[in-house]
C-alpha cells in the first residue's frame, strides 16, 4: 500500500520523491457529501448557465416525490429549484442532513452515461428566482408532474 502522503514528507539527500499516483477520466457524479456545507453549489448542465451556490440557510423545504425519487424540488427565500431524474433519494437524504456540497445535471456530451443502474442521475435542473418568494402551490404542482426525460 502507498503513503498518499509520502510526497509531501521531507526525504534524505538522494532519495526521490514518488510521483503522485495517475487521476482517471472524471465520470459523471450527481453528487457530492462532505460532513459541513454553508452552500450547495448548483451546476447545469449548459456552461451558459451560471453555477448557483446558494446558502442552506435559505433552504425553506425539500419536496420530493415518493421513495423512488424522480422529482426533487429545493425550496428558497428567493428561488426555487426543480431536479428532475433517476434514483435521487441518496441526494434527498445528503439535503436534508445539510450535507450535499453540490448536484450537477448529466451532460451526454461532457460524460458517459454511468454504468450503474442505480446510481443518482439528475437529467434536468431548472432554476426559478422569484422576487417576492416561491408559492407553495407551484411546488407541489411540480414534483406531481410527469416523469423526467428518458435516457435508457
Amino acid at each position: 500500500m502507498t503513503d498518499p502522503l509520502a510526497q509531501y514528507r521531507k526525504k534524505p539527500d538522494g532519495v526521490v520523491a514518488q510521483p503522485p499516483p495517475p487521476k482517471g477520466p472524471d465520470g459523471y457524479v450527481a453528487f457530492d457529501a462532505k460532513d459541513r456545507v454553508a452552500r450547495l453549489k448548483i451546476r447545469r448542465a449548459s456552461e451558459d448557465d451560471p453555477t448557483r451556490s446558494p446558502g442552506y440557510h435559505y433552504l425553506l423545504d425539500v419536496v420530493y416525490s415518493g421513495p423512488n425519487v424522480t422529482h426533487l424540488v429545493l425550496l428558497y427565500t428567493f428561488l426555487i429549484v426543480k431536479v428532475r431524474g433517476t434514483n435521487l433519494l441518496p441526494i434527498v437524504m445528503a439535503l436534508e442532513l445539510g450535507t450535499a456540497d453540490f448536484i450537477q445535471e448529466f451532460d451526454a456530451e461532457r460524460w458517459p452515461k454511468p454504468k450503474d443502474s442505480k446510481a443518482p442521475l439528475i437529467e434536468s435542473i431548472e432554476v426559478v428566482v422569484k422576487e417576492n418568494g416561491p408559492e407553495v402551490e407551484e411546488t407541489e404542482q411540480t414534483v406531481k408532474a410527469k416523469p423526467g426525460l428518458n435516457l435508457h
